[in-house]
This record gives structure tokens, sequence and C-alpha cells, in this order.
């Protein structure tokens, strides 16, 4: 039981490091920066955490397939709300935001891992690796635009 009691806290030191490393690196995206398009709505948590805005031409699952209403309407929605760019997703099709990306005269700002990790001798094979590539690709992307 000790071990464990070790290395949950240990565990816990290094996503409150990873915590603070995100508030700090989504912090410096000037603040009408920070919405991006991803495929679907895996990032509400971010939302609610640091303060980025998302925007997706699909809900949670990526079963479903966006109408062209639904596209037309995020597109309408990317420039009301002047979104910095466009992602794809390790789990989607990258060819719907592609076109989003074209028609929206926006960057595709590279790949996030939502709802699972790489394998391990790629980007994210980690969650806390998973969290630093994620928001190194945002910065990047939206700093590009």
């Amino acid at each position: 039981m000790r071990g464990y009691r070790t290395n949950a806290n240990a565990y816990i030191e290094d996503l409150t490091v990873l915590n603070a490393e995100i508030k700090v690196h989504i912090g410096a995206i000037p603040k009408d920066h920070r919405v991006a398009v991803v495929a679907h709505n895996a990032f509400r948590y971010f939302e609610r955490d640091y303060g980025m805005s998302f925007l997706s031409p699909q809900g949670v699952s990526t079963e479903s397939e966006a109408s062209a209403a639904d596209v037309a309407s995020l597109i309408r929605e990317i420039r009301e709300k002047r979104a910095a760019a466009v992602f794809a997703e390790n789990i989607s099709d990258s060819r719907l935001v592609e076109q989003i990306a074209f028609e929206a005269g926006l960057k595709l700002g590279g790949t996030l891992y939502s709802d699972a990790l790489s394998p391990s001798d790629g980007p994210a094979p980690t969650y806390i690796e998973m969290m630093r590539h994620n928001v190194k690709t945002l910065t990047s992307g939206i700093n590009k635009s």
C-alpha cells in the first residue's frame, strides 16, 4: 500500500506541474485568439479549465456525419468568432476539417489527440505527454495564423 500512495502522490505532483504549464502556455495566447476548430466536441474540459473555445461540426460522438447545413453553420460561426486555426484529430478522418479550413481560409494547425493515445514511440504515449503535445500543437497552430 505504501508504494501505491508514493506513486499516487508522485503522479499528482506531475499533474499539478502539467496543469501549471498548460495555464502558462494557453495564457500566453491572447484571449480573442483562443478559438480553434476540431472535428468533434471532445475538448470541453479544455474549455472549462483553460479558457480555450472549440468549434466543431460534430458533437461528442464521431459516429455521426456532419450535414452540409452543419458545416455551413460552422463556417459562419468560425467567421463570427474569428477562430484562429483548425486541427485534425488522431481518431478522425481529417478530410472534413481540411475542407472546413479551406472554406474558412484557415490553415490546418496539426493533429490533436483526443480519445486515444499514440503508440509508445509516438508523440502522445501517456496522458501527460498527450496533454503536452496538444498544448504545443494548439499554441503553434494558433500562433502561425
